[in-house]
């Protein structure tokens, strides 16, 4: 199968993510052939791929003109991370348009800058990995069964079940500590409660999330203007 990876506007922590599967990039290569992938080399294809891989928000033409190629170019299309799924910390910038403008003008072609948002606002997405970075292995093992004709299956739980898996101690309700985890998408392992930290919502709304119910829980530890900061940080769209 062959597989690209294309990259938007992003810090580029997604698309050197998966260089940080290591061994196990090996493992993918034997099922795979990456013909382009700009983090890793400066090879560039223009044929059809099966897997097609978009890391970035949509802030400039130039990503608008890369998403349409890469999905016209792909029987698959995935979103990873959540700049792609969600919009992330850029997306979350009001007038983000107007600020660029202010600074540098009025600036046309490729460059030219659009409100930043998901790349699921412009184009149809087959599957979607979320998470600020990601999850390695849920990245790997999408692409594993991919490459053996299984349908990806997506998380439709929240981070509160793995703490509850992993028998962490709920850092909201013992120890008072600010923590989206009941409204947060899981798959990530519950990494930061078990840190002792709460939630931060880098993969965006869990299904069914009872945002209103966390609210009321928030109020008697922050004001009402931070609670919301927090919810909308990765994911205002």
């Amino acid at each position: 199968m062959k597989l690209a990876v294309f990259e938007l506007t992003d810090c580029g922590g997604c698309a050197l993510n998966l260089l940080f599967l290591y061994d196990r990039l090996f493992d993918i290569l034997e099922f795979y052939e990456i013909v382009e992938f700009h983090m890793a080399s400066s090879s560039k294809s223009k044929e059809k791929v099966d897997v097609a891989l978009v890391t970035g928000t949509v802030s400039t033409q130039r990503d608008l003109d890369v998403l349409r190629e890469a999905r016209n170019r792909s029987e698959y299309l995935i979103a990873l991370g959540t700049c792609a799924t969600h919009g992330s910390v850029q997306g979350s910038v009001e007038n983000a348009k107007e600020a660029f403008r202010r600074i540098y003008g009025d600036v046309k072609g490729p460059t030219k800058v659009l409100e930043p948002r998901p790349i699921t606002e412009y184009v149809p997405v087959d599957f979607a990995i979320p998470g600020c970075p990601y999850n390695k292995e849920e990245v790997f093992q999408v692409l594993m069964n991919l490459a053996r004709g299984v349908e990806p299956v997506a998380k439709d739980y929240p981070v509160c079940l793995e703490c509850k898996l992993n028998e962490y101690e709920c850092v909201l309700l013992k120890k008072g500590i600010p923590c989206l985890g009941p409204v947060t998408a899981g798959g990530c392992n519950a990494q930061c409660p078990a840190l002792g930290l709460g939630c931060i919502g880098c993969r965006g709304p869990s299904m069914d999330a009872n945002v209103p119910g966390l609210v009321e829980v928030l109020k008697e530890i922050l004001p009402e203007e931070k609670i919301a900061r927090k919810l909308r940080t990765f994911t205002r769209w």
